[in-house]
């Protein structure tokens, strides 16, 4: 019996193939494109790493809890994605056009945080826009 292949290994095998086997044979430019995007694609699947949602989620609500004096934030205590990321927009949208210490204290502390996770996305996701760019990622 042989080993369970990694995901890696297999996401490898189909991004090796697209590049030296697909690719160069296709004459037609659309196809050659969705290609190169297929690559970026299993580049990403193996490089993503872990979801990191549980974290963010995590670190949303300790600050959403820390808040809960604060009147711009209207947050249940439920940990939950769906109720962590309502109750993070709200309050940040209720913080827009405010100057006061209430709305400086949400903007200070929660704008940060989703800026960096966005900025996280998108170094992950990079394999997937330099392929929807049409550039092959590197090796």
């Amino acid at each position: 019996m042989t080993a369970w292949p990694e995901d890696d290994d297999l996401w490898r095998s189909v991004e090796s193939t697209l590049r030296e086997v697909i690719i160069p044979a296709l004459d037609d430019d659309w196809a050659a494109l969705c290609a190169v995007q297929l690559v970026g694609l299993a580049r990403y699947a193996r490089t993503r790493g872990d979801d990191p949602r549980p974290t963010r989620d995590a670190e949303l609500a300790r600050i959403l809890g820390e808040q809960r004096d604060n009147p711009l934030v209207d947050w249940d205590g439920d940990p939950g994605h769906t109720s962590v990321m309502a109750a993070t927009s709200a309050a940040l949208v209720r913080a827009v056009g405010r100057d006061g210490p209430d709305a400086v204290d949400v903007r200070a502390r929660l704008r940060p945080v989703l800026v960096e996770h966005l900025d996280d996305d998108l170094i992950r996701s990079d394999p997937t826009m330099r392929g929807f760019r049409g550039h092959l990622p590197d090796d």
